[in-house]
């Protein structure tokens, strides 16, 4: 399938995620078939809860690295979900 942006080339697969998204290597243009966002954001939930459940095991042994990590983590930028989202496609 041509690009419906550009309409230069031939969209090319990426695969984010276990999903298989259409990606345009000239203008860079993304596009998601139905209910393919919302695999890649079950996917970044599933991956966020076991880095959750990792760090909870590590705060018990080591409450330091939890608390340099909490105060990085507030240091940040909030992010709206959009941007967190999109993130993933960088």
């Amino acid at each position: 399938m041509r690009c419906p942006r550009c309409g230069n080339v031939e969209l090319m697969e990426a695969n984010k995620y276990g999903v298989l998204i259409d990606v345009c290597p000239s203008c860079g243009g993304l596009w998601l078939d139905k209910g393919e966002l919302s695999k890649i954001i079950q996917a970044m939930q599933r991956v966020e809860s076991s880095l959750d459940e990792e760090l909870r095991s590590i705060t018990r042994e080591h409450p330091d690295i939890y608390r340099r990590y909490e105060e990085y983590k507030y240091k940040k930028r909030k992010k709206s979900i959009f941007d967190e989202i999109f993130d993933i496609f960088d």
